[in-house]
């Protein structure tokens, strides 16, 4: 990654974190933020790419992931995210990452994250929130990024078998070190949806634009996401936009308030 690249994302989530840390607010009682779980690129979010929702005030979760690209297991991706609610708009964090390499040494990355909700899903606003992580270690996974996610759940029948549908949206800008790509920055937008039935399992998908530069294919993910208080469970076929295959992946997390 370039020095002036360095420069202008810690610019960014410089000022993203100074926005975030002078909001404060009460803990909210059933509102449907539509909160996914651990994700590719760290937080919280659909299979690949982070969302809008935080974390309720004084709410705590840990979280762990194992992705298979080719669903071969000669290389394996771990990931581990950990995440706190400050208010119920500000979640602090961090995120780390291993691949286990038969054929060479493992890699291994990890950094801070922070998200601020900006809006609630109310009525006709959708919810809004800005974001930013960051993993520092080899430079294979070495990453900083910024985001801007919005979210707007539309009930169906709260009592049925489709109780809710939501919309996902984003904006993601990263940069990776450029002894591993010359081209060290990439704008994506991504898009996705989810349709919540009963014992809060939801079907989820979700699809990426492709930078040629960085993607081979057209990154997209689906896959079920189970919401249960206190524990939850993510299971996934991902294109991550560099295998030739599409890949398993699996999720697991636990979380409480205090």
């Amino acid at each position: 990654m370039s020095r002036r690249s360095k420069a202008q994302c810690i610019r960014i989530v410089t000022v993203l974190m100074t926005i975030a840390l002078v909001g404060t607010a009460r803990a909210e009682t059933g509102y449907e933020a539509g909160r996914g779980l651990i994700t590719l690129e760290g937080p919280s979010g659909m299979f690949i790419n982070p969302t809008s929702a935080t974390l309720p005030e004084n709410a705590a979760t840990l979280q762990y992931c194992v992705f298979f690209p080719e669903n071969r297991t000669d290389v394996v991706g771990h990931g581990l995210m950990g995440a706190y609610g400050v208010t119920d708009e500000l979640e602090i964090g961090g995120i780390g990452n291993y691949v286990d390499r038969n054929s060479a040494s493992g890699l291994s990355a990890g950094g801070p994250i922070v998200r601020y909700r900006l809006l609630k899903d109310e009525e006709m606003v959708p919810q809004l929130s800005i974001g930013g992580y960051s993993r520092f270690g080899d430079d294979e996974l070495d990453k900083y990024a910024v985001f801007v996610a919005a979210y707007k759940r539309v009930p169906v029948q709260e009592d049925g078998f489709i109780r809710s549908i939501g919309f996902h949206g984003g904006i993601r800008n990263l940069w990776v070190d450029d002894d591993v790509n010359p081209d060290d920055t990439t704008l994506a937008g991504y898009g996705g949806g989810e349709i919540q039935m009963p014992l809060r399992v939801y079907a989820v998908g979700e699809v990426t634009t492709k930078d040629s530069d960085f993607n081979a294919h057209v990154p997209y993910a689906f896959g079920l996401q189970w919401r249960a208080p206190g524990v939850a469970m993510s299971a996934a076929g991902i294109q991550n936009g560099n295998t030739s295959d599409i890949s398993f992946y699996y999720g697991i997390g636990l979380s409480g308030s205090f």
